[in-house]
């Protein structure tokens, strides 16, 4: 019995099918940001990524599946980008702007995903709010660990600064995805970061 090529061809067998299962995926982001969840078909999507049919099936049980695999690896990126910049300094105000930055960078390099996660559609909004409360639970624990630090005033409950900065994020962040002639990049980074270091009245300016 040839082990060496048995394993050969199982591996190449498990790269075909994640090949296939990837070009899936990158079809259902194109389309879902095209069409919206209902306006295509398990079958559109297999068309559009050179499969057969049935072949979609053997990767995702519907088109929901596909959707929330898609939303769940948008929320790992961003998270990811995130932590990395949460971790890169103790400066508050600079790992405000540099999530901020982030947090821009990210919509404006994944417009397609900021467009499906933020659809109006049913099926979209269920996950998108469970990929809200997610990132709200995970910047609540955040600012309560800055609390217990005290780095951050005790004052400003973490869930309730989590679920204001989550929403403020997301609404921004869907409506300049749309269209980014809206703002320049660096003035969405700038007015998300004085909003959140200072509010939205901040000190008025001294006379000169």
């Amino acid at each position: 019995m040839n082990t060496g090529s048995t394993a050969s061809r199982s591996t190449a067998g498990e790269r075909a099918r994640a090949a296939t299962r990837a070009r899936l995926l990158e079809s259902g982001k194109t389309l879902f940001a095209e069409q919206g969840l209902h306006g295509i078909t398990t079958h559109d999507i297999a068309a559009h990524a050179g499969v057969a049919a049935g072949t979609f099936y053997n990767h995702f049980n519907d088109k929901a599946a596909l959707f929330r695999e898609i939303t769940d690896q948008a929320l790992a990126g961003l998270t990811g980008r995130l932590d990395a910049v949460s971790d890169s300094t103790r400066d508050y105000r600079k790992a405000v702007r540099l999530q901020a930055t982030a947090l821009v960078g990210f919509a404006a390099e994944n417009r397609d995903l900021i467009r499906i996660l933020f659809s109006r559609e049913s099926d979209a909004t269920v996950v998108q709010t469970d990929v809200l409360q997610l990132m709200a639970n995970r910047a609540s624990i955040v600012r309560r660990q800055l609390v217990d630090e005290r780095r951050m005033p005790a004052e400003i409950d973490p869930d309730v600064f989590a679920q204001a900065l989550i929403g403020m994020w997301a609404r921004v962040v869907a409506w300049w995805a749309e269209d980014t002639s809206r703002a320049p990049r660096e003035v969405v980074i700038e007015t998300l970061t004085q909003i959140q270091l200072h509010g939205t009245h901040p000190e008025p300016l001294k006379p000169r």
